[in-house]
């Protein structure tokens, strides 16, 4: 058999990673002994009959360590044993374990329990116990007693498949990770308006229609889980003591089903499955009766694939413009005497709340549910912050808190000018870390109804499943620490410390995580004498950079103090990690000019002047210098050419003239998120082609005082599921040395 040998860095790292105890969540009571239990071939084993926590310690010691365990029948004779004891563990995923030189012994009252004892078992060894391949190593552990139990029943993770798919193999690895972190329940976000993503055989078409659509770019995107898969998946996850609650939208986010079955909207289509991101104003008709009727049958389907109690039924996002042109929804609200379409919106969920009830289930829905009156026996996903939560809690509600600033996963991890596009905000590991899902504002005595936490994984820009990773991981693994150990017991730093480790492991999965980038300045800069530039990183990394224009390497020069550019270079950034792993490279671009001079203007007046077609599907600027037929106006600012489409509306584009006025002369910072932005004929922004959502491409700019001629090319495209009436394309400007403490300002236009 061969034996897999790591770099010597790696080999020392991992010696000395060893010998500190990294557990994840950290255990709530942890007392070291002295000396190491070593594991050896042939080693004795006691567990109960068919113990999945027994096959899993057994499976990661045969793989990395070619170890096999013999299993007996008798404690005397066992050097490892495992046991269920309810009189000495009360705790369902609670366990004890004794470690010393001669034995381990871990007790549980549940399999559950043993469980997670094996996985913190596991975390004692080095971290190349989660390889798939023999490592030379010795498989040694401390000595220790712990007593731990999770501070929260609910630990979970949502994963939104309909925006973009999951393959089920890719699923199985998130699962296996979020089991090492005893994370318990996995909510499955499978129907939205961008795909229906769960086959229904009574109702073919919202696979066969809703699970595709025809993006921009007029690629087709589709996928969907057969309910075998979706049986494969839950029993997966079961194994690891993983609960799946799936998720069915209602009465909002529906389009997916709806341009499937257009006869249970208010207006009757006809639909296509959305294909920009946002919130989609064509809902499920509250006044219909036959569409309670085609949930319930969904729902039965729903069901049997689900062991979990729960249905989570989302109930968020629901816009009520078609219910108050709808006469059946209006009808509704008359007949049961409600007042408002918020009542109309509890009505839909305390009637869907009724149905599920009589399939053996309970609902879970965000907190747009309370709106209206809350259905009696609804759990609350507290998400637009704390509030909703809050009240359900004190109202005596089961609470899940998952709010936006804490628990979105999909938000930035560092500094946007370093990560691919995300749908905006900025939650670090550390903020993950600090949340505490008690909120102070819940009565004490109601504070056992916050079952725990959920850290959120919406999908919108998670183009490949190795984004999905980039997005989940380390701050999942913030989210179980969080839910599993005591507010008393957490320490940020000591967290922070124990992910040197971590990260070793999940590379033994080929996770593609997310490691901090050099963070501060711009992307591009232009400069007229020398520049002297600090980074930072949000954790504790080593930071490598070339001048030279070479893929920095871990032997290139490390950052220590503020790098002075005196002459136009290309600087490159990454950080690497201590067992070596680096991070994406960032580059920079530094370039040494003479400032840019103003310009006479002889009358100027406000706005821009305005070339423009409503025509055409253009994908790139280029394309423009086809257009025959343009028009010519004047307006008062870029974002003035939206207003001449639709809401949402794709085509044709506008180039538009005029002036900036500079007050004096200075080094400014330019945004601009159209698709080209010259001064003074000087290609400054190019977004050509790429999403301008969030686009990196800010620049620092030396101008004089005075006037200066500007070109703004806007092509109205869809890139990425994001209109470009979405953005705002309009430049901004301010001085360079006021970014941090400034906000942007929309710079005053001119034309003659």
């Amino acid at each position: 058999m061969k034996f897999r040998f790591g770099l010597l860095l790696l080999l020392l790292f991992s010696l000395k990673a060893s010998a500190v105890i990294n557990i994840v969540p950290k255990p709530n009571s942890l007392i070291e002994g002295q000396g190491s239990f070593v594991f050896k071939q042939g080693m004795t084993i006691v567990a109960p009959l068919h113990s999945g926590a027994a096959s899993l310690l057994e499976n990661k010691l045969g793989h990395a360590a070619g170890i096999h365990l013999h299993p007996v029948i008798n404690d005397a004779k066992a050097a490892i044993i495992l046991s269920i004891d309810t009189s000495f563990v009360h705790a369902p995923e609670g366990y004890h374990m004794i470690v010393n030189a001669h034995h381990i012994i871990i007790k549980a009252a549940t399999e559950t329990g043993l469980y997670y004892g094996v996985q913190t078992l596991l975390q004692l060894l080095p971290p190349q116990i989660e390889s798939n391949e023999l490592v030379k190593a010795t498989w040694k552990v401390p000595a220790v007693t712990i007593a731990d139990a999770p501070a929260f029943s609910y630990r979970g993770i949502m994963l939104d498949v309909c925006r973009h798919f999951l393959p089920v193999d890719h699923i199985k690895k998130i699962l296996d990770i979020l089991a090492m972190y005893k994370i318990n329940r996995f909510h499955w976000h499978l129907t939205d308006d961008q795909g229906w993503r769960i086959q229904i055989k009574r109702y073919p078409k919202l696979t066969q229609i809703g699970a595709t659509r025809t993006d921009a770019d007029g690629k087709t995107y589709s996928g969907y889980y057969t309910q075998d898969q979706i049986k494969e998946i839950v029993r997966y996850a079961a194994a690891r003591h993983i609960e799946v609650i799936p998720e069915i939208e209602m009465p909002g986010h529906a389009m997916a089903a709806l341009a499937a079955y257009p006869q249970y909207s208010c207006t009757g289509g006809p639909f296509k499955v959305r294909t920009t991101w946002g919130v989609e104003k064509n809902v499920y008709c509250a006044g219909n009766d036959s569409t309670y009727a085609f949930l319930s049958h969904i729902l039965d389907e729903v069901c049997t694939l689900f062991p979990s109690p729960y249905i989570h039924i989302g109930g968020d996002e629901c816009p009520k413009d078609r219910w108050k042109q709808c006469p059946k929804c209006q009808a509704r609200m008359k007949e049961e005497g409600l007042k408002n379409e918020d009542e109309l919106q509890s009505y839909f969920v305390k009637r869907m709340e009724k149905i599920v009830e009589k399939k053996g289930k309970k609902i879970i829905g965000w907190d747009e549910i309370l709106e209206g009156g809350i259905a009696p026996s609804a759990t609350i996903m507290s998400w637009r912050g704390e509030q909703g939560g809050i009240d359900a809690a004190n109202a005596g509600h089961d609470v899940i808190m998952t709010p936006g600033s804490s628990l979105y996963l999909d938000h930035y991890q560092g500094s946007s000018l370093c990560e691919s596009v995300k749908i905006g905000g900025l939650t670090t590991l550390q903020q993950v870390y600090a949340y505490h899902p008690i909120p102070k504002a819940i009565s004490p005595a109601m504070a056992h109804h916050v079952l725990g936490l959920q850290g959120n994984l919406w999908s919108e820009y998670l183009y490949t499943p190795d984004e999905f990773d980039y997005q989940l991981f380390p701050r999942a693994l913030a989210v179980a620490e969080t839910g599993w150990t005591k507010l008393a017991n957490k320490n940020v730093n000591d967290f922070i410390r124990r992910m040197d480790d971590q990260q070793i492991r999940l590379d033994e999965h080929h996770i593609d995580y997310y490691v901090p980038m050099p963070e501060g300045n711009l992307n591009y800069m232009e400069f007229t004498d020398s520049l002297r530039l600090p980074f930072t990183t949000n954790r504790p990394v080593r930071v490598l950079y070339s001048m030279d224009g070479s893929t920095p390497t871990a032997h290139s020069e490390t950052y220590t103090a503020p790098i002075l550019i005196t002459k136009t270079t290309t600087l490159k950034l990454r950080s690497i990690l201590p067992q070596g792993k680096m991070s994406a490279v960032r580059t920079i671009h530094l370039t040494k000019v003479k400032p840019l001079a103003a310009v006479s203007m002889k009358t100027p007046q406000t706005g821009l002047r305005m070339r423009y077609t409503l025509q055409g599907n253009y994908r790139n600027v280029a394309q423009l210098q086809t257009v025959k037929d343009w028009k010519d106006t004047v307006v008062t600012n870029v974002n003035d050419f939206f207003k001449l489409l639709p809401e949402e509306q794709a085509g044709g584009g506008a180039i538009f003239t005029g002036y900036i006025l500079i007050a004096k002369d200075n080094i400014y910072k330019i945004t601009c998120l159209a698709d080209q932005l010259f001064i003074d004929n000087k290609l400054i922004i190019n977004n050509d082609g790429r999403m301008k959502k969030n686009a990196p491409t800010d620049i620092s700019l030396p101008l004089k005082a005075g006037y200066h001629v500007i070109k703004v090319i806007l092509v109205n495209r869809t890139s990425g599921g994001v209109p470009s009436s979405w953005i705002d394309a309009r430049p901004f400007v301010q001085p360079y040395e006021a970014i941090d403490n400034e906000s942007l300002k929309a710079i005053s236009t001119f034309y003659e």
